[in-house]
């Protein structure tokens, strides 16, 4: 298969870089044994010195912009690095996350009202974190944690965040190009315990400290008024009314005109 030359030198380039080792024979027998020991996936040292660093470095000498190499070892080193595959990190290379996605990364807890009148807050661990090349947000619920990739356009933030239950959840959160928010408002959709379509606000607030350290709670919006800290003022304040932050259907019963009516 041929690739670019300049993707294999900054291929093996990060591979020095995260193993530390030298861009020589015993560098690289040494990034063989890493590569084994972490994905019991063999390639050996010399292949990556001899197939791969010299052939790119005469590429490199005769000016050729293509080298022809094996495309099965690719994605192994590409898989060592945190990639799917060569594919991965070769368009991770030419399109790199914008610096309003990669400055997400780090610990939040998410609040939304629950959608009934009894107002109580649900309050969930999120870690937002760089993945393969992405953003990736995952959600911790009571029963199930929610994952998938967070994407930037026109200023918003979508995220799709699919369970192993079968639950999904589709966060917006607007942002414009504010790095490192502490704060992110946004909209909800998804489905209630009993799958049934609801909707409404959600608050992401960074945390600091270890992901594994937050907790899931209900939090009572009459608590929280007469807590001290204004952070807690704040999200009674926000999640005050069930109206300003909760949408869900009727009752559907003929799937009919009718059903609009009651």
């Amino acid at each position: 298969m041929k690739v670019q030359t300049n993707h294999i030198e900054i291929l093996l380039e990060t591979l020095s870089i995260k193993t530390r080792q030298g861009l020589d024979f015993t560098g690289f027998e040494a990034m063989s044994d890493l590569i084994v020991e972490r994905l019991g996936e063999k390639i050996r040292g010399k292949y990556l010195y001899e197939n791969l660093y010299r052939v790119k470095e005469k590429a490199k000498r005769s000016r050729d912009e293509l080298m022809n190499v094996q495309p099965a070892k690719l994605d192994i080193i590409a898989k060592f690095l945190g990639f799917r595959n060569y594919r991965g990190f070769v368009a991770a290379i030419d399109s790199p996350i914008h610096k309003v996605l990669s400055e997400l990364r780090g610990n939040y807890y998410c609040y939304v009202r629950r959608n009934d009148k009894q107002g109580v807050i649900l309050r969930s661990p999120v870690q937002i974190v760089d993945e393969m090349g992405t953003i990736q947000m995952t959600l911790k619920g009571p029963k199930w944690s929610f994952k998938g990739e967070m994407q930037l356009e026109k200023g918003c933030l979508f995220v799709l965040l699919k369970s192993d239950g079968g639950k999904v959840i589709h966060h917006v959160y607007k942002i414009g190009t504010r790095e490192k928010p502490g704060v992110l408002q946004g909209i909800f959709s998804g489905v209630s315990t009993a799958f049934d379509p609801i909707g409404g606000r959600v608050v992401l607030i960074r945390m600091e400290g270890n992901y594994h350290d937050l907790r899931n709670e209900e939090l009572k919006v009459s608590d929280l008024k007469k807590a001290n800290s204004h952070e807690s003022k704040s999200l009674a304040t926000f999640f005050a009314t069930y109206e300003d932050n909760n949408l869900s259907l009727g009752k559907i019963t003929t799937f009919s005109l009718d059903d609009l009516l009651k």
